[in-house]
């Protein structure tokens, strides 16, 4: 489910902030127990930015409750939520809106933040009940199901399985690119050359498509091209390709760690 149920396309500033926005709209409702104020989604969009860190990772993340309630229009005329009268009015979910936010939140197609999936998993695991408490049969089946921490670590652990093998062989592939690189150079080969005898095989670089290596680096210029075939390649290996796996390597240990501690509570 795309989440332009909730964010506009005019609104694309908020679009990277998709996670924390439809969780907050969820818990200003289940909090309020269906009645809620604008006000209320800004507390919880702010509250779960602040547990992720973005107040110290990505300052000025805010969202004014006149987006609030634009959005929550949107979701009104979609018949997803429902308004009341007051000073201020308030509002609530419908309960298919309740199910759609929650498809939107858990899309398996959303690329998100390590600390989303974490403030997803840990948000799915407390509060599953509260939220399918707001439904019935088929409705409460599909939201449990949906909020299921165990599967939310699971998927985001098999990503970034995908993602490590890519970088480990990115990174060895490297290493043997920048030795060929040196040797075809101290041969007398040019830049260009030993490109040429590289084309096809195993190496890091994956945009022969878009431009093939040679025609990269012929469109250098001259004083970068040994450089970069040789020197360049040693130096991603070590410098960005390693670093990188072990990241992931140490993100899938963490989520490896919560599955089992969900699994034995």
């Amino acid at each position: 489910m795309q989440t332009d149920i909730v964010i506009s396309k005019r609104s694309g500033t908020l679009t990277s902030a998709a996670t924390p926005l439809l969780a907050a709209i969820l818990a200003a409702d289940a909090a309020g127990e269906g009645a809620f104020h604008p006000q209320d989604v800004r507390f919880y969009f702010l509250l779960f930015t602040n547990w992720m860190g973005d107040d110290h990772l990505r300052p000025g993340a805010d969202l004014d409750p006149t987006q609030a309630r634009r959005m929550l229009g949107h979701l009104a005329a979609d018949g997803l939520a429902t308004t009341a009268g007051g000073r201020p009015p308030t509002w609530g979910l419908c309960p298919g809106g309740v199910v759609r936010l929650v498809e939107a939140l858990t899309d398996p197609r959303a690329v998100r933040r390590f600390e989303e999936v974490l403030l997803l998993a840990s948000a799915a695991t407390l509060y599953v009940d509260a939220i399918a408490a707001r439904l019935s049969g088929g409705d409460s089946r599909r939201v449990r199901q949906r909020l299921d921490g165990a599967s939310i670590l699971r998927a985001e652990r098999r990503r970034l399985g995908d993602a490590l093998i890519d970088m480990d062989a990115r990174r060895d592939a490297g290493v043997e690119l920048a030795a060929e690189a040196e040797a075809g150079l101290a041969a007398g080969l040019t830049a260009e050359g030993v490109a040429q005898r590289l084309t096809g095989r195993r190496m890091p670089y994956q945009l022969h498509p878009m431009r093939p290596l040679p025609e990269a680096i012929a469109g250098l210029p001259p004083s970068l091209r040994d450089r970069e075939i040789g020197r360049g390649a040693s130096l991603r290996s070590a410098w960005l390709f390693a670093p990188l796996a072990d990241d992931l390597r140490a993100r899938i240990g963490i989520l490896e760690r919560l599955e089992r501690s969900i699994t034995r509570a």
